[in-house]
This record gives structure tokens, sequence and C-alpha cells, in this order.
């Protein structure tokens, strides 16, 4: 039996936004044939989102858990860049470290 979780209105929100969010990217073919530009903004956002959630109360939340989603979301991006043959992998590669590191400074979470 899987974990019972607690969802306030505003989790909800953000969690239907990010979902329409990533079927609109995934959908445009305009923007898989990119330089992985918009890859790059999409995980500056899935970051921003997750910190922004962590902030607001961060006694709240498991860090663990949040670094675990963060990497799961990230990763899924950086697997899309790598199926894209993204022109600028390494700036893709890179963005995805720097996030996570950032994550790992600001929370004082030990990976």
């Amino acid at each position: 039996m899987g974990k019972i979780i607690r969802l306030t209105e505003s989790d909800l929100v953000r969690l239907v936004k990010r979902i329409i969010k990533e079927n609109e990217f995934e959908n445009d073919e305009s923007n898989m044939n990119s330089d992985c530009d918009e890859i790059i903004d999409n995980m500056r956002y899935v970051y921003r989102d997750i910190m922004r959630h962590y902030k607001s109360k961060p006694e709240k939340f498991d860090a663990e858990e949040m670094y675990n989603d963060l990497e799961s979301e990230l990763g899924g991006l950086l697997d899309m860049a790598y199926d894209n043959d993204c022109e600028n992998i390494q700036e893709v590669e890179l963005m995805y470290d720097d996030l996570l590191k950032m994550f790992l400074m600001k929370t004082g979470f030990e990976d």
C-alpha cells in the first residue's frame, strides 16, 4: 500500500500547473528540436517551484524527499535533452549539476 499524503489546495494547483506546462512542452515539436534553451528554462522553473514550496515552511518538508523529487524531475529534462541531441548539451548538464548543488547549499541537506 502506498503512502498517504495530504495536499493543500495550493499544492494541488501547483501540481496541475506543472503537469500542464510539461505536457505543453512535450507536445510542442518546435521546442523539441531547439538548442535546448527551453529545457534549461524548464529546469530553472522546476528548481524555483520546489524552492518556493520549501521556503514557505521548511520545517514541514523532508529535504531528502524534496531533493529526490528535484533530481528526478531535472533528470527527466536532462534525458529529454539527450534524446533530442541538443547542440548545447554541456550547458544542460551544467544546469542540472548547478541546480542540485544550489538545493544542497540552500537547504543544508547532505546527499
